[in-house]
């Protein structure tokens, strides 16, 4: 039986933390050990982790002295600790069907070339209470319907079929994934704090075949100090198209390094379609920021000094959209 190394990273979670634990250690397939790592937490939750200290299939459990900053920095601590074959990074505010690991690590006994397994996610908010799931997340990509069954494929085709343009793995709590290789293609980069999930799972299936199982086996919490919810706030936007590209950039590094050109050439496209948005994104902002003053002086004083106002925003949305055209132009040779 493949031995499952599972890594609780954790932050000011305690109000989940009991109930996670629990999803964890009654899971069917017993064959794991438990890493608890906290990364500082200013709540209550080392309290609740000493209760679980002495459970035997509790290992080590680390306190850290002070706030690492990312939590692919502690992604990259455990899988260092572990001594399973297999491991699941269940975070902690998540929690898990007792079949999880059962289901999941099957397809790895069938399959030697596997070395990802992940399946469909329900949401689930403050209160625990389910309010879907997480299908529709991959639903402009999957015409062929291909996330309501289970099925394998290639990682690679994978890829390009659905990761390079989304991260259509939305959880880390709903993946195992082989240590060996994770490891061999250097881990998690502590730096992309949005996107670090979105490119372990880039490289990982980059060398190997996936499986999917349809049916939710995951609770995937959503509330306001989720990574996804901070992630998606509307005045971050800018940080998290240049996470995009900066995860691209270290993609596109690997994929020279292993001489693969396909999905190279794939990776350059997502960039550019992402630097595109950014830049329109700023020119935008800059107009109806920057210009904003000029408007209301135009529309509030008397004709000469309003039909001067009204030039001088014509010329800077002109000058602008002019930037917009040459960067269109440069990112379509």
């Amino acid at each position: 039986m493949l031995k499952v190394s599972i890594i609780v990273p954790n932050y000011n979670h305690s109000r989940f933390l009991k109930k996670r634990l629990d999803s964890i250690l009654n899971q069917s397939y017993q064959n794991f050990e438990v890493i608890i790592l906290d990364d500082f937490s200013s709540d209550n939750s080392r309290d609740i982790i000493e209760t679980y200290i002495h459970h035997p299939r509790i290992t080590k459990t680390i306190y850290n002295s002070r706030n690492s900053g990312s939590t692919f920095y502690q992604w990259n601590k455990g899988i260092e600790l572990a001594t399973g074959e297999l491991v699941w990074i269940a975070e902690s505010d998540d929690t898990a069907d007792p079949k999880l690991l059962e289901i999941l690590v099957k397809p790895f006994e069938e399959n030697k070339n596997l070395v990802l397994a992940y399946c469909q996610s329900n949401r689930m908010n403050d209160n625990d209470e389910i309010t879907g799931t997480w299908l529709d997340w991959a639903d402009p990509l999957d015409q062929e319907q291909n996330f309501k069954n289970n099925f394998f494929m290639n990682g690679q085709d994978y890829i390009e079929k659905y990761l390079i343009h989304k991260n259509t793995v939305p959880n880390a709590s709903a993946v195992i994934f082989k240590k060996e290789v994770y490891q061999s293609l250097g881990g998690a980069i502590p730096e992309l704090k949005t996107t670090g999930d979105w490119e372990v799972w880039l490289k990982i299936l980059s060398v190997g075949d996936l499986f999917y199982y349809a049916l939710p086996l995951n609770n995937f919490r959503y509330h306001s100090n989720s990574v996804i919810a901070k992630f998606s706030a509307a005045s971050k936007v800018t940080d998290s198209r240049n996470q995009i590209i900066a995860m691209y950039n270290s993609y596109i590094i690997f994929l020279k390094k292993i001489n693969n050109y396909k999905l190279l050439l794939e990776s350059e496209n997502q960039k550019n379609f992402y630097l595109k948005k950014q830049v329109t994104y700023k020119i935008r902002k800059h107009i109806f920021t920057e210009l904003g003053d000029d408007i209301k002086m135009a529309l509030t004083n008397n004709w000469l000094i309003n039909a001067f106002f009204l030039i001088k925003v014509c010329l800077q949305i002109f000058y602008f959209s002019s930037i917009k055209l040459l960067v269109d132009k440069l990112q379509s040779k």
